[in-house]
C-alpha cells in the first residue's frame, strides 16, 4: 500500500517529537532523581551530623556548663527522630542508656568515653551514608549524562539525516517536473519524467507522462491540421483589404486583422480577450462602429491624411442555432464614393450647359414671335410654337 507524502511528514515529525519527549522525559526523571537524592543527602545525614557534633561538644561541657545536659538532650531527642541508617537505632539507643546513667549521678570516666564512642559511631555511619549516597548521586549523574547523550546524539543525526535528506526528497521532483513542463512549452512532447515513489509524487509523475502522451497524439491528430487550417484562415485574413473584427458570443475580442489595427489604431496582442465596449471607451471609432447605426452613412475616416470612406457589414456566426459570435467588416469604398462624386459633379456640368442652351433657344423663339423682325407664315408659327413647347418641357 502507497504511503503518502503527508503520512511521511507526519512520520518524520513524529518521531522527531518522539526522541524529543524521550530526551525530556529521560532528563526529568533523573533531574528528579538527583533532586531527591541530593535534598536526602543534605537533610537525614547531615542532620545527624550535626546533632553529633552538637552532642559531642556538649558532653564535654558536662560538670562546668549547667545548660550543657539540656542541650545534649535537645540534640539527643532530635537525633532519636532522625534515625535513616542500619545499626544507627541501636547505636543512638545505647547513647540514651548511657546518657539516662549520666543524669542518675553516674560521673564515671568510663561513662563519658563510652558516650563520646557512640557519638562517634553514630557520626562515622552517617559519614559513611554521606560518603555512599554522594557515590550514587555521582552515579546517577553520570547515567544521566550518558542516556542524555546517546538520546541527543541519536536525535541530531536522526535530524540531521531528515534535513539531508527530506529536502531532496521534496525537491528533485519539483524540479524534474519544472524542467518537464519547459520541454512541453517548447513542444518536445516526448519527453517523460520517471519518478520511482509509490506517492503523490508518483501520481504527479504517472499524471504528466500521460498528459504529455496525449498532447503528442493530439500533435499529431487531425485537430492539428485543423489547427493548420485556422492558422491559414487567419493568414488569409490579415491580407483581405477590408478590416475584420471578430468578437465572441460576451462582446470580447477574438482576433483583429492588420487592416483592422491600422484602421482602429490598436493592437491585436494588447486588445485579445478583452471586452469591446471597455475598449470603445476609448476608441472614437470603435464605439462608432459597435453602435450598429443601420442609417449611418458611409463613415468617412482620415487615414494618412487623406479623406476614407467605409461601408460597415456586420455578420452575426451561428452554430446550431446560436449565436456564438460576430464578424465585423469594413470595406474601403473611397474610390466608388469619389466616382459617384464625379458623376454628380459631371451631371450637374451637363445640366448646366443644356440649361444655357435651352435659355439661348428660348429668347431666339422670343425675338422670332416679335413683329418687328417680320411676319411669319402659318408653317413657321407651328414650327416655333412647337420649338416654344419643347423648350419650357426641357426647363421643367
Amino acid at each position: 500500500m502507497a504511503i503518502s507524502i503527508k503520512s511521511k511528514v507526519a512520520a518524520v515529525i513524529g518521531i522527531l517529537f518522539a526522541l524529543l519527549l524521550a530526551v525530556s522525559i529521560v532528563a526529568i526523571v533523573f533531574i528528579n532523581l538527583l533532586s531527591s537524592k541530593t535534598e536526602k543527602l543534605l537533610t537525614a545525614n547531615y542532620n545527624t551530623i550535626r546533632y553529633c557534633s552538637e552532642m559531642s561538644y556538649a558532653i564535654d561541657g558536662i560538670g562546668s556548663n549547667p545548660m550543657a545536659a539540656g542541650k545534649f538532650e535537645l540534640n539527643l531527642k532530635a537525633q532519636e527522630n532522625n534515625i535513616t541508617e542500619p545499626g544507627e537505632l541501636e547505636a543512638t539507643q545505647q547513647l540514651r542508656y548511657y546518657f539516662e546513667q549520666l543524669k542518675n549521678g553516674n560521673a564515671d570516666t568510663t561513662l563519658l568515653h563510652k558516650i563520646n564512642k557512640k557519638i562517634y559511631d553514630i557520626y562515622l555511619l552517617n559519614q559513611v551514608a554521606l560518603e555512599r549516597k554522594n557515590t550514587n548521586a555521582l552515579k546517577t549523574a553520570a547515567n544521566a549524562r550518558l542516556w542524555l547523550t546517546i538520546l541527543t546524539t541519536i536525535l541530531v543525526l536522526i535530524s540531521f539525516t531528515f534535513v539531508v535528506n527530506i529536502p531532496g526528497y521534496i525537491a528533485n521532483p519539483v524540479r524534474l517536473l519544472t524542467d518537464g513542463i519547459k520541454e512541453i512549452a517548447q513542444k518536445n512532447y516526448e519527453k517523460r519524467i520517471y519518478i520511482d515513489n509509490k506517492d503523490e509524487f508518483g501520481e504527479m509523475a504517472s499524471a504528466f507522462n500521460l498528459m504529455a502522451k496525449k498532447l503528442y497524439e493530439y500533435e499529431h491528430s487531425n485537430i492539428s491540421k485543423v489547427l493548420f487550417e485556422k492558422k491559414r484562415v487567419e493568414t488569409i485574413i490579415n491580407q483581405m483589404e477590408d478590416a475584420v473584427v471578430g468578437l465572441d458570443a460576451e462582446n470580447k475580442v477574438l482576433f483583429i486583422n492588420h487592416k483592422a489595427e491600422e484602421l482602429f489604431n490598436l493592437k491585436e496582442t494588447d486588445i485579445t480577450g478583452k471586452y469591446a465596449p471597455d475598449i470603445a471607451l476609448y476608441n472614437d471609432l470603435l464605439r462608432t462602429v459597435l453602435q450598429k447605426n443601420t442609417q449611418l452613412k458611409p463613415l468617412k475616416i482620415i487615414v494618412n491624411g487623406k479623406e476614407c470612406y467605409f461601408s460597415i457589414d456586420y455578420r452575426t456566426v451561428n452554430n446550431e442555432g446560436e449565436s456564438i459570435g460576430e464578424v465585423l467588416t469594413l470595406s474601403d469604398i473611397t474610390s466608388l464614393k469619389e466616382s459617384d462624386i464625379s458623376k454628380t459633379n459631371l451631371l450637374a456640368t451637363m445640366s448646366h450647359q443644356l440649361k444655357t442652351a435651352v435659355s439661348a433657344i428660348k429668347a431666339g423663339i422670343s425675338k422670332i414671335n416679335d413683329k418687328k423682325t417680320g411676319a411669319t407664315n402659318e408653317e413657321q408659327k407651328a414650327l416655333i410654337t412647337n420649338m416654344k413647347v419643347q423648350t419650357e418641357y426641357r426647363t421643367l
